[in-house]
């Protein structure tokens, strides 16, 4: 602020200095004018006054040529003086058509942004403030604030509605045909085969059991209905035979029968899980089945509780993430290096980098064409907003001292013509 003031004081004593030299200039001119009027009647007297009046005359001249510009010398409103005022729409437009067209033409413009490559030294600048601390104090507040925007009253029952229609967009034949895959080829149907042989072996083998089957076939025998031979024969098969033997045959049948089940590759067991194999490859195509699959599927939601659970599942996860956040290397030992990562894979991929500045030099350049009049409506603003009097001040200001120094060269100049043309007039 203070080498501001500084200059400015600077040039305001360098413009009055200027100022002040141009007026002695003239006065000396003047003086020595005055002082050989005595002596003009001689050589000497005659050829200085010639020099001291054309300095006069020069002097004058420019002081008038110079204050023409700005006002009317003298505020005498000789006609084409006050240049400035009375052509200042025209200097206005000149200087706008002049920055539009020539100084920042749309070309000069375009030119100069393609030289510049913007997504690299952009991605420079970003790279060389990762490792700053106020860096990381704003990812971790800006991940602060992402999580605590999140609501998840409003979040919850659309993820729960977009599941729900996720699961009616699965198909009910393909899902199970699925299920039925990956069970035969897991191996679940021979393993399921043998759970319920163990489970009819751990039946079958029970004291209960051979008495029940016993009973069970004494009974069936006596409801037989029989005449003559057959009548006898069964007859005498039930007298021979007690529940107990007979449900000890039946128990023992159904245990050598459940072990060749075992048996791996026995035929009695290849045919069981054959015909199990031809039923789960019909499920796909069960009408039943699919149907009450379907009715399921609209019910799951409600039977699961989905968005009382998935609620309480998005609490505990953004729960979770807040203390992440919270730690004090979050944004040193996680953001960062991601960043990092992102960034030098960006800078490796030659033709990410090349499209990435062909988009932004597109969208520089689009922005131009839109608003490139801009600058020249800017420049005309900004003129239009000072009066007269403040422009010819500001244009004194910039250019003044260099004005003054034209009176001081138009006194000199005149002098040494006057000396030149008196010498002539005293040889003729």
């Amino acid at each position: 602020m203070n080498n501001h003031y500084t200059k400015e004081r600077d040039v305001t004593e360098m413009k009055k200095e200027a100022k002040y030299i141009a007026t002695v200039s003239l006065g000396v001119m003047g003086a020595g004018f005055v002082a050989t009027l005595p002596v003009s009647s001689t050589v000497w007297g005659a050829f200085l006054q010639g020099g001291f009046e054309a300095g006069v005359v020069g002097g004058l001249a420019d002081w008038f040529a110079v204050s023409a510009l700005f006002r009317h010398p003298l505020g005498i409103p000789i006609p084409h003086t006050a240049l400035l005022p009375k052509n200042r729409e025209k200097i206005t437009n000149a200087l706008v058509s002049t920055v539009e067209n020539e100084l920042l033409s749309k070309e000069t413009i375009r030119t100069r942004l393609q030289q510049i490559r913007f997504l690299e030294r952009g991605l420079e600048l970003a790279e060389s403030h990762l490792d700053n601390e106020a860096l990381h104090k704003g990812l971790t507040a800006l991940a602060k604030q992402a999580l605590h925007a999140i609501d998840l009253e409003k979040l919850t029952p659309l993820l729960a509605e977009e599941i729900h229609k996720a699961l009616q967009d699965v198909v009910t034949s393909r899902l199970v045909r699925t299920i039925v895959n990956g069970f035969m080829e897991g191996g679940y149907d021979g393993k399921t085969f043998d759970f319920v042989l163990d489970k009819l072996e751990a039946w079958a083998v029970k004291f209960e059991t051979r008495d029940q089957l016993g009973g069970m076939a004494l009974k069936a025998f006596e409801g037989l209905q029989s005449n003559g031979f057959m009548a006898f024969a069964v007859n005498a098969f039930i007298g021979m035979v007690s529940e107990e033997k007979l449900g000890s045959i039946i128990q023992n049948f159904l245990l050598t029968y459940i072990e060749q089940m075992r048996v791996k590759n026995h035929p009695r067991r290849e045919a069981v899980l054959s015909f199990i194999h031809s039923e789960l490859n019909k499920l796909d195509k069960h009408p039943q089945l699919l149907a009450e699959l379907d009715r399921l599927k609209e019910k799951l939601p409600e039977i699961f509780s989905l968005e009382e659970k998935l609620a309480g599942t998005l609490e505990r996860l953004k729960g979770k993430a807040e203390a992440f956040v919270e730690q004090p290397d979050f944004a040193s030992q996680y953001v960062v290096p991601m960043i990092r990562k992102l960034l030098a894979s960006v800078k490796e991929d030659r033709d990410v980098m090349e499209r990435g500045e062909d988009w932004i030099q597109q969208q520089i350049v689009l922005y131009l064409e839109q608003n490139h009049s801009k600058i020249g409506q800017l420049v005309k603003e900004n003129l239009d907003k000072l009066d007269n009097d403040k422009l010819i001040e500001m244009m004194e200001d910039k250019v003044g001292k260099d004005l003054q120094w034209i009176r001081v060269n138009g006194a000199i100049c005149g002098f040494i013509i006057g000396l030149g043309l008196a010498g002539l007039k005293l040889l003729f």
